[in-house]
């Protein structure tokens, strides 16, 4: 799992195992090919999900972290699996699983000199592109000259001119919204299917 941080694999599942007990051996590459369209649908069903803006992507390093690969010699071994690499061209993704179930953030080491802090930066409406993506990190702002203080409502923020540009915050909570799992299993019937087909089963 070293390189992996999520993975959904369509192993162990007794009802494919059934199946695949009743294949006979010669039908090995007929069952890789549906495992690898399985796992080619739930990859592209999550992808999706990028395109429509349902999760916005700042680099694009999240979705080609996305992997897919069918293992195996013999129906016994076969294996699919659907995951995200934890390093895409040397870059670490280690946001996936936090993307897939959801959870809280919390500040750890940063704004520890601004009374309540540490704070997580959150870039606002006047730091985001028409699809939401952030235009500005927090050291571009700081290096053309930003400054932390307090809005008029009483939050602390990072200013550029008389702009805020970033709200400081305690922390904060991402839904689940990458769907892998759900994608994988919405695959499973067609899986199922497919080797019903394979044996002459109604």
């Amino acid at each position: 799992m070293a390189d992996e941080m999520i993975s959904m694999q369509v192993k162990n599942l007794e009802e494919v195992n059934d199946y695949l007990k009743k294949l006979p051996e010669d039908s090995f590459d007929d069952a890789k090919l549906i495992f690898q369209k399985a796992v080619l649908a739930a990859d592209a069903k999550v992808k999706l999900r990028f395109s429509s803006m349902v999760i916005k992507s700042r680099t694009g390093n999240l979705m080609r972290s996305l992997r897919t690969s069918v293992t195996g010699t013999t129906l016994k071994t076969l294996r699919a699996s659907f995951h995200s690499v934890a390093n895409v061209a040397g870059t670490k993704i280690t946001y996936a699983p936090m993307q897939e179930i959801g959870g809280t953030v919390k500040a750890i080491d940063k704004y520890t000199g601004v009374p309540g802090g540490p704070y997580l930066n959150i870039p606002v409406f006047s730091n985001l592109t028409p699809a939401g993506v952030m235009r500005k990190s927090a050291k571009m702002l700081f290096d053309e000259g930003a400054h932390i203080h307090k809005s008029k409502a009483g939050n602390w923020g990072v200013f550029l001119g008389s702009k805020m540009m970033m709200v400081l915050k305690k922390e904060v909570t991402i839904p689940a919204r990458l769907g892998m799992v759900d994608a994988a299993n919405d695959q499973i019937p067609t899986i199922l299917s497919g080797l019903r087909d394979l044996i002459g089963e109604d």
